[in-house]
C-alpha cells in the first residue's frame, strides 16, 4: 500500500505486482516523470536507486520478467541516462566520466555547457573557471582522452573560446576572433581589421551581446578599461550594455568601413543604438534602427528646375524611383525630396537628362492636311509634342532642336503627294424597237466614182466627245457610233471624267426622284385611304468607281454598276407604289493607264400602250370600240459604260491635260485619213 500511495501522489501510472517472492518482477510505465520512475523501481527492488540534478524528464518502461539489470540497462539507454553501481547505491546521472590508465572517457546527454564544467570540474579535482558560455544543450561522447586533450576537446566544442591554462587550473577563456567550429550549434563570431582598416564581420546564431563584446575587444576597448584605438586611457573609457545584449543574430555578414560603421550596423540589426559620451561607448535600445538601416540616411534635398514643371518631373521620378516622398513648391519649378545621399545624385543625373530646353517650331507639310498627319504618323514620333492651331491650318512641335530635326525627317515618310487617278466616261444607251431596228455591223469603204481622188470620213459627233473614241477603241468603231448616233439608235447618256485619289471611291449618279403618297384602299368603299406620308422613288444611273494603283504602274478598278427604271405610277387605283427594275454589274479589271473598259448587260425591256379614238362615239360602251385605236410598243434599251482609267501626273493640270488629249486626237484622225488615203489610192492603181 506504501508503494501505490507514492506512485499515486506523483501521478504516475504503474502497476507493480511482487511474483513467486520477489523474484519475477512486473511494471508498466507509461509517460511517466523518470524521477518517479526510479523511485518505484526502488521500493519494489529494493536497491537504493538515486538520481542526480542532471536527470528531468519522462519516459516509459515496461517490464515482466526476472532478468531486472538487463531490463534496467535498456531502459537507461532509451532514456539517455548513465548508472554508476556500487554496492549499496545505485546513482542515475546523464553526465558519466570513466578513467583508466590516466585516460579519460567523457559521455554527456542534453547538458548545457556550465554543468558540464561543473562536474569536470568535481570530478578532475581541478578549479575550471569560464566567461560567459553559450545557451543550449549540447551531447559530448570523447574516448581515451588525456585530462588536457579531454578539455581541450571541449574546448573546441565551444565555437569562439580557447582554453587556458593557469596556475589552479584551466580557464575557458572567450576569443574576439573566432573560427567556426564546424556547425557546432553554438554560432559563430568572426570580426577582425583588414589589411585596408576595414572590419570583416561574419556572425551566425549568436547573442548580440557577443558580437559587441568582441567588436569592442577588437577596437581595444574591455570591460576593464583599457586603451582604445584613438589613444585614450582607461579613466572611464569603455563600453556599457544598456540593452539588447540576449538579442539574437541569426547572420551577419558584411564589411565596414571602419570600426564605427560595423558597430552602428551590428547595432541596427538588432534594434539597438550607440551612444558615446566622455569615452564611454552607451548601447540601448531603438525601435528605429532597423528601418533606419533599411530606409538609409536619408536628408532633405531642394531640387530647383528651369524647364520641366515639377509636378512632371515627380511624375517621371516616381516611375523611375518608386515612391519618393516629395513635395511639390509653390514656383512649379521646384520641389523637396527626402532621399540618401545616394539617390540625391541619381535625381540629380535624371534631371540632366529631362530638363532640357525646348522650343516650338513650325512643321511645314507640303501634300498632306494637318489633321491627317496625326493619322500617318510614324511610330517614332511622340503624339504629345504635336499642337494643331484653332482652323487646323498648320501644325506646332514643342521640344528640343535634335527632336525637331528627327520629326522632319519622320514627317518625310508620310508626307508624300498622293496617287490621283482619272476615268474619262463614256456612257451610251441603245434603244431597239419593233419598228426601228439597228444593225451594228459598220465598215469603212471606198468612195463613188467622182471621189476617188480623195477620202474621207465623217465623225463629227463622235470627235466632240469628251473619250477619245478613236484612240480608245479603233476607227471602225468610231464610224459606227457615228452613224448611230445621227440615226438615233444610240444616245450619248453621259460624257464626262471622274477624278479621284487612289484607293477612294469615285460616285457617278444620273436618277430622277419620283415622289409619291403613301396610301392603302379602304376594304369596304374600295377608295384610296391616304396615310399622309410621302414616299420617293429614285431611278437611272448609278456609278461606283474605286481605283487602286500597284508600284508597277498597273490599275485595279472596282466598278459598280447599276440601272434603275421606274414603271407606270398605278398608286391612285390600286394603292400600291409604281413598280421598279434594276440591274447591277459589279466586276474589278486590272490593266494599264489608258486601256479601256467596257460594261455591258445592263438591259431593261420595256412595253408601253397607247390608244385613241373618235371624240365622243369612242366613249359609247360597246359601240364607242369600232372608234378606236390601240398600240402596243415594245422596246428594249441597254446601257453601256466606257472607262479609260488613267494616272495624273502631280505637276500637269487638268487644263493641260485635256489639250494634249485633243491634240493627240487631231493628230491620230490624220494619221488615219493618210493611211487610208494610201491604201485607196494602191488599189486604185492596181486596177488600172
Amino acid at each position: 500500500m506504501l508503494v501505490w500511495g507514492a506512485v499515486s501522489l506523483s501521478s504516475v501510472f504503474a502497476d507493480v505486482r511482487d511474483v513467486a517472492a520477489g523474484s519475477v518482477y512486473s511494471w508498466d510505465f507509461s509517460d511517466c516523470s523518470i524521477r518517479d520512475i526510479l523511485y518505484v523501481v526502488s521500493l519494489d527492488t529494493g536497491i537504493s536507486i538515486v538520481c542526480d540534478d542532471t536527470v528531468n524528464g519522462k519516459a516509459d518502461f515496461r517490464f515482466t520478467g526476472k532478468d531486472f539489470e538487463t531490463a534496467f540497462d535498456s531502459f537507461l539507454k532509451g532514456a539517455r541516462l548513465y548508472v554508476l553501481k556500487e554496492d549499496d547505491l545505485w546513482t542515475v546521472s546523464r553526465f558519466r566520466l570513466v578513467e583508466q590508465n590516466g585516460l579519460f572517457s567523457l559521455d554527456v546527454c542534453d547538458l548545457s555547457m556550465e554543468q558540464i564544467v561543473e562536474k569536470l570540474s568535481l570530478l578532475l579535482g581541478h578549479a575550471l573557471t569560464y566567461e560567459v558560455l553559450p545557451a543550449g544543450t549540447m551531447n559530448v561522447h570523447f574516448k581515451g582522452l588525456n585530462e588536457f586533450e579531454l578539455l581541450q576537446s571541449l574546448c573546441l566544442r565551444l565555437n569562439g573560446y580557447s582554453l587556458e591554462k593557469k596556475d589552479s587550473g584551466f580557464h575557458f577563456a572567450k576569443k574576439s576572433v573566432a573560427v567556426n567550429a564546424g556547425g557546432s550549434g553554438f554560432g559563430n563570431v568572426d570580426v577582425h581589421f583588414n589589411e585596408d582598416g576595414t572590419v570583416w564581420v561574419d556572425v551566425r546564431d549568436s547573442r548580440a551581446g557577443d558580437v559587441l563584446e568582441a567588436l569592442f575587444g577588437l577596437n581595444g576597448i574591455t570591460d576593464a578599461g583599457g586603451m582604445t584605438a584613438d589613444g585614450m586611457t582607461d579613466d572611464g573609457t569603455g563600453f556599457c550594455l544598456l540593452a539588447g545584449s540576449d538579442v539574437k543574430i541569426t547572420r551577419s555578414f558584411f564589411v565596414g568601413k571602419n570600426f564605427e560603421d560595423a558597430l552602428q550596423k551590428v547595432c541596427a540589426q538588432s534594434g539597438l543604438d550607440v551612444i558615446r559620451s566622455d569615452g564611454v561607448f552607451y548601447v540601448v535600445s531603438n525601435a528605429g534602427a532597423r528601418d533606419k538601416l533599411v530606409t538609409g540616411n536619408k536628408n532633405w534635398y531642394k531640387v530647383k528646375l528651369a524647364y520641366t514643371k515639377a509636378d512632371k518631373f515627380v511624375s517621371i521620378l516616381n516611375r523611375r524611383f518608386g515612391n519618393v516622398e516629395c513635395i511639390v513648391l509653390t514656383d512649379e519649378m521646384s520641389f523637396l525630396v527626402c532621399v540618401d545621399e545616394q539617390g540625391f545624385k541619381e535625381i540629380e543625373s535624371l534631371k540632366d537628362e529631362i530638363d532640357l530646353k525646348v522650343d516650338t517650331y513650325l512643321v511645314e507639310l507640303k501634300y498632306i492636311r494637318p489633321e491627317e498627319l496625326l493619322k500617318y504618323l510614324p511610330p517614332g514620333v511622340d503624339k504629345g509634342c504635336l499642337f494643331f492651331a484653332d482652323d487646323n491650318s498648320c501644325v506646332y512641335f514643342k521640344g528640343t532642336e535634335n527632336a525637331y530635326l528627327n520629326l522632319l525627317e519622320q514627317v518625310k515618310i508620310c508626307d508624300r503627294p498622293v496617287v490621283r487617278v482619272s476615268y474619262d466616261l463614256l456612257i451610251l444607251q441603245y434603244d431597239e424597237g419593233s419598228e426601228n431596228s439597228w444593225n451594228p455591223n459598220y465598215s469603212v469603204g471606198k468612195m463613188q466614182i467622182g471621189d476617188r481622188s480623195d477620202f474621207g470620213v465623217k465623225l463629227g459627233n463622235v470627235l466632240n466627245l469628251n473619250l477619245n473614241v478613236v484612240s480608245a477603241f479603233g476607227l471602225n468603231f468610231a464610224a459606227q457610233l457615228q452613224a448611230s448616233i445621227e440615226e438615233n439608235k444610240a444616245t450619248v447618256f453621259a460624257d464626262t471624267t471622274l477624278h479621284g485619289v487612289a484607293g477612294k471611291q469615285i460616285n457617278f449618279q444620273n436618277t430622277n426622284t419620283y415622289r409619291y403618297r403613301d396610301n392603302n384602299l379602304d376594304p369596304d368603299t374600295g377608295k384610296p385611304v391616304y396615310s399622309g406620308v410621302t414616299k420617293e422613288i429614285v431611278s437611272g444611273l448609278k456609278l461606283d468607281v474605286i481605283g487602286f494603283v500597284s508600284g508597277d504602274g498597273m490599275i485595279t478598278s472596282t466598278v459598280t454598276a447599276s440601272v434603275t427604271r421606274q414603271g407606270i405610277d398605278t398608286s391612285s387605283s390600286t394603292g400600291n407604289p409604281p413598280a421598279t427594275s434594276e440591274k447591277i454589274v459589279t466586276t474589278e479589271i486590272c490593266g494599264k493607264s489608258g486601256e479601256p473598259i467596257v460594261i455591258s448587260g445592263l438591259v431593261q425591256n420595256t412595253s408601253s400602250q397607247s390608244s385613241s379614238g373618235v371624240p365622243l362615239i369612242s366613249k359609247v360602251p360597246f359601240l364607242g370600240g369600232l372608234f378606236k385605236r390601240k398600240e402596243k410598243i415594245v422596246e428594249k434599251t441597254q446601257m453601256v459604260i466606257y472607262l479609260v482609267p488613267h494616272i495624273e501626273e502631280y505637276n500637269s493640270s487638268f487644263v493641260a491635260d485635256q489639250n494634249t488629249r485633243k491634240n493627240n486626237q487631231s493628230e491620230l484622225l490624220e494619221r488615219c485619213n493618210a493611211f487610208y488615203k494610201k491604201m485607196f489610192m494602191e488599189e486604185t492603181n492596181a486596177q488600172l
